[in-house]
């Protein structure tokens, strides 16, 4: 007989992918035991492929269902879930789509996978009081080029060499499915918040992203406005402030020391 944490692992292992022989551990009713594992095995196989269609309705309108199931599936064997709550599954499926469709036709798959899941992460982030404008007033001159700010959680940024906007709007239920999409027709560089209505996606400049980054990933007002004018000579930094301020896309800001 197994150890308990034995046994827990090699039901994993058939459960997954068919490995681990359990038929000695299973005490026989009249059931077969490989009738049993089939049981639990397709209760994790289905539950998954359905968690992950319910997140990436999209990817699975653009590919089809049966071939999205043949990608859950795959999916799956390369990420199984490790946490009871199956919503965390789709967070490494844009990775796992790049490595298959990069340098194909279908190389604007990923950024599509990377919008819904940004869309979905946005509905359950945690709430947080916004940045207001009046805050700006009690930083010294002398310290605004070393400034720092948290990005509000229901925030997140999507770049795309693809027009994934376009292409998300077009395959919603109420679309227009006539409806056909250049594929070349110009980047997205997109801002997913959530406002109080609605979870919305607002495009913005080259500019504008590459600052928004930058401070999103920890660097100063100063490196942000570098970052920006190297992707755009016009880039407007009071213009920008201004604009992520109204969005309430900050919750503090700090002067680096």
């Amino acid at each position: 007989m197994l150890a308990l944490r034995e046994l827990q692992m090699c039901f994993t292992a058939a459960l997954l992918n068919g490995d681990g022989d359990l038929r000695a551990q299973i005490i026989g009713d009249g059931i077969d035991s490989d009738e049993r594992l089939a049981v639990y095995r397709n209760n994790v196989v289905e539950g998954f492929i359905k968690a992950l269609a319910v997140g990436f309705p999209v990817i699975e309108h653009l590919v089809g269902t049966d071939y999205f199931r043949q990608l859950a599936l795959e999916f799956q064997r390369a990420y199984p879930s490790r946490s009871g709550d199956l919503h965390h599954i789709g967070e490494p499926f844009a990775a796992f789509l790049r490595s298959r469709f990069e340098a194909t036709e279908y190389a604007y798959l990923p950024d599509v996978a990377a919008l819904e899941w940004a869309y979905q992460e946005a509905q359950i982030a945690a709430d947080a009081s916004p940045l207001e404008a009046d805050a700006f007033r009690e930083v010294a001159p002398e310290h605004v080029e070393s400034l720092r700010f948290v990005l509000h959680p229901a925030c997140a940024l999507v770049r795309s060499d693809y027009p994934i906007i376009r292409i998300w709007f077009a395959n919603q239920p109420e679309a227009d499915e006539s409806s056909m999409i250049d594929l070349g027709s110009g980047a997205d560089h997109v801002l997913v918040r959530r406002s109080p209505a609605d979870i919305e996606f607002v495009r913005l400049s080259a500019g504008e992203f590459a600052a928004l980054e930058k401070l999103s990933n920890g660097g100063t007002l100063g490196e942000a406005l570098e970052t920006a004018q190297a992707a755009d000579s016009t880039f407007d930094l009071a213009a920008a402030l201004s604009r992520f301020v109204q969005f309430h896309l900050f919750t503090a800001l700090r002067a680096s020391a």
